[in-house]
């Protein structure tokens, strides 16, 4: 067994080249969906520095692009929102039942 290859960085074909911001369709984002909840953005919002393992330049945590993958919720799934009018709100429940006064509404 070689010890040659122990540590060496992979070959150039197992690591993909980064895409420049008008290949990925970088962008303004918005509150659901920015660079600053994607997994690829490195970096800590607001400190330098503000990169992408998946486009090259400088990138905002507020951008957005079309290769966006949002994080996981560390809190979970429960609360989800939509965008409606510009404005966020709560997605609707289909599980939740609509009460009017004494009369339920599924």
């Amino acid at each position: 067994m070689s010890m040659m290859n122990e540590g060496a960085p992979p070959d150039d074909a197992a690591i993909p080249a980064k895409q420049s911001q008008q290949e990925a369709n970088y962008r303004a984002g918005n509150p659901l969906k920015n660079c600053g909840l994607c997994e690829h953005f490195e970096g800590v919002p607001g400190k330098a520095p503000d990169g992408c393992e998946a486009v090259d330049g400088t990138i905002s945590p507020f951008g957005y692009c079309d290769i966006y993958v949002k994080q996981p919720n560390p809190f979970g799934d429960g609360h989800k929102y939509t965008m409606r009018g510009g404005q966020i709100a709560p997605a609707p429940s289909a599980a939740a039942p609509t009460q009017i006064g004494k009369q339920t509404y599924e």
